[in-house]
């Protein structure tokens, strides 16, 4: 026993030296000497390296040693007492044990005859980072209660996280660079320099709810140096700024409580950095006390009311089905009554056929349609009554989920003094065309789809399209739902810059579009038309300057820039929901708003995952 005494007391004096005399490093080179340590032992700062892949990796260890800061079912987190004041080296390591073995938080232990392995949490191969472990069977515990080692503070205090850049030293595969990573411009690298350690979050402020993996996203000290913060308290993604400040909560050692956008932290955050799913996270430690935590509550949408302003509006309904969700259904028929105000035109995406989720074959999406009109009938007394726009898929061609058949639709108010030129209504596979009356552009199926054949929809929902007649004008409407984001790289994945194979379909798909505004304004080069949708893309991207190009306006850059989100998504406030109009109707809006019905909402308060889009257009009589 007084031999483990003179160990440790060892190790604390090792530490303290090397805390009075930090040692500088070339900036390139592993470091020449290694730090006093116990005969025989490797550093834990040694088998992290500062590369993201240990230098040791598939080499055993015969010894190392260090506190014990967490334990979970499989392992614990092991920190070291004898950091190396290199931060680019992280000073604690996963031990992945094979064999069952007792240890508790604030053990000290040393592992005898480790392995060092790199494991991929995603799976081999997939676009994910990997996380240095130690496997071990053999754990010697050598003494108890011992004081754990002090937290690296994120933020002020301590080190300070970049705020506006991820990785820009890397071409490829940050996995397989042998070049030393950059914590202090990188955030990627800054987590990676901390994989495994204690760290502490003081005055953190939540940027998100808490989402269905019981996961928050916050920010330190109370968000300063940190990105732009809407009104509500969202950090919004611009082009430039993806916001790797982030700091993401994971629920692995507690239950995470409910927690709003906004939410005030009483105590600092203590927990283990860890990596799982394309994102650095923070385990605390112990449950967060909140001293404000207030639920977001929307407001209306502010509809300026007149006889000749046209309200036209989008909505991701996300895998809607009324005979299925009866009580979603009259929740989203009160939010179109009560917090959009009842668009005249209403586009809506993600509407499924009449059995939903069953894969049986069925496209028709007539009484779903029916029942939700039904529903917003009921919520309105009689006062707001839709006619539903649908041209029902083919089986299985428009991506979703198998067998929903998930579509665009449009509802519109005939009431309003909206009606529909006499025309056929296009079928799955019919290719929409125009034709020139007296300068009046005239589609041969309304309503009708643009291109379905068009390999650009392969697989994804087809764009529809509708023609109206307004107060003596026509008004053309092409609802839209561009293809998925999903299959897009995470910002903090293994492949950097983080590569977007599913930009290439949305660019076709926004030529196809594009070029079918271009036949209508070649033949009345004033007409009015308004695109809109769920177009999955941001409004720099190169998808959407695709779709604008020259011939409409995005509308979302009317917004001010904190105020430009529609989605929420690991705590960056995202646009994807966006309406752009043709140049002659821009210059008739009215209001544009995004209303916040869900974007902020618990999961299981929100009734769709997407928030809608509100646009005023005057549509009286020209001079």
């Amino acid at each position: 026993m007084k031999r483990i005494l003179i160990i440790f007391c060892l190790m604390l004096l090792v530490g303290s030296c090397i805390a009075q005399a930090p040692v500088a490093f070339p900036p390139t080179t592993q470091p020449e000497e290694s730090l006093p340590t116990l005969e025989g032992e490797t550093p834990i700062s040694v088998l992290q390296g500062f590369t993201h892949r240990s230098p040791l990796e598939g080499e055993t260890i015969e010894r190392v040693s260090g506190i014990v800061t967490a334990v979970d079912g499989e392992g614990f987190y092991l920190q070291s007492l004898a950091p190396d004041n290199d931060e680019r080296t992280s000073e604690a390591i996963y031990v992945d044990l094979q064999a069952y073995v007792r240890v508790k938080v604030g053990d000290l232990v040393q592992i005898v005859d480790g392995w060092v392995r790199e494991w991929n949490p995603a799976g081999l191969g997939e676009n994910s980072l990997t996380i240095t472990t130690l496997v071990a069977k053999n754990v010697n515990v050598l003494s108890q209660n011992q004081p754990l080692p002090v937290p690296v503070v994120i933020g002020q205090g301590g080190r300070t996280v970049p705020n506006q850049v991820i990785e820009n030293d890397a071409n490829g595969y940050v996995g397989q660079s042998k070049q030393p990573i950059d914590p202090q411009e990188d955030g990627m690298d800054f987590f990676e320099s901390l994989e495994g350690m204690l760290v502490q979050i003081n005055n953190a402020r939540a940027v998100s709810t808490r989402n269905r993996y019981s996961e928050v996203s916050v920010v330190a000290d109370g968000g300063l140096d940190a990105g732009i913060f809407s009104s509500e308290g969202v950090l919004v993604l611009r082009e430039t700024d993806p916001n790797p400040e982030r700091i993401m909560l994971d629920d692995a050692f507690i239950l995470m409580p409910e927690i709003h956008v906004g939410a005030v932290f009483n105590d600092p955050i203590v927990g283990v950095v860890d990596y799982d799913f394309g994102n650095y996270r923070v385990q605390p430690l112990s449950k967060p006390s909140l001293s404000l935590n207030e639920p977001f509550m929307p407001t209306e949408a502010q509809v300026v009311e007149d006889d000749l302003y046209l309200a036209v509006a989008t909505y991701n309904l996300r895998n809607f089905n009324s005979l299925q969700e009866v009580e979603r259904s009259r929740q989203i028929a009160w939010e179109i009554v009560e917090m959009l105000k009842a668009p005249d035109i209403l586009v809506l995406q993600e509407i499924l056929d009449d059995d939903g989720s069953l894969d049986s074959g069925e496209v028709s999406a007539e009484d779903n349609l029916a029942q939700l009109i039904h529903d917003i009938v009921e919520v309105s007394n009689g006062e707001v009554v839709y006619k539903a726009l649908n041209i029902d898929p083919i089986s299985k061609a428009d991506g979703g989920i198998p067998g929903g058949n998930i579509r665009n639709v449009i509802f519109y108010k005939p009431e309003r003094g909206l009606s529909l030129p006499a025309a056929a209504i296009g079928t799955a596979d019919e290719d929409t065309g125009l034709w020139d009356e007296d300068g009046r552009a005239m589609l041969d199926l309304n309503p009708g789809r643009i291109w379905p054949g068009n390999s650009a929809f392969f697989d994804s929902r087809k764009a529809i399209i509708a023609q109206f007649v307004f107060n003596g004008q026509d008004l053309y409407v092409i609802g839209n739902h561009f293809n998925s984001k999903g299959g897009d790289g995470p910002h903090f994945g293994d492949q950097q810059p983080p590569q977007r194979p599913s930009e290439r379909q949305r660019i076709a798909q926004a030529k196809a579009v594009n070029g079918f505004v271009r036949d209508i304004l070649d033949i009345n080069p004033k007409a009015l038309i308004v695109v809109l949708g769920d177009l999955n893309d941001f409004p720099w991207s190169e998808s959407m300057q695709t779709l604008e190009g020259d011939l409409l306006e995005n509308l979302a850059f009317t917004l001010p820039e904190n105020q430009r989100f529609t989605y929420l998504h690991e705590g960056n406030g995202q646009i994807l929901d966006q309406i752009l109009a043709s140049k002659a109707l821009a210059t008739r809006l009215v209001s544009y708003e995004v209303v916040h019905l869900n974007s902020l909402s618990l999961p299981r308060d929100a009734s769709s995952d997407h928030d809608p889009v509100v646009a005023v257009f005057d549509l009286s009589a020209l001079d």
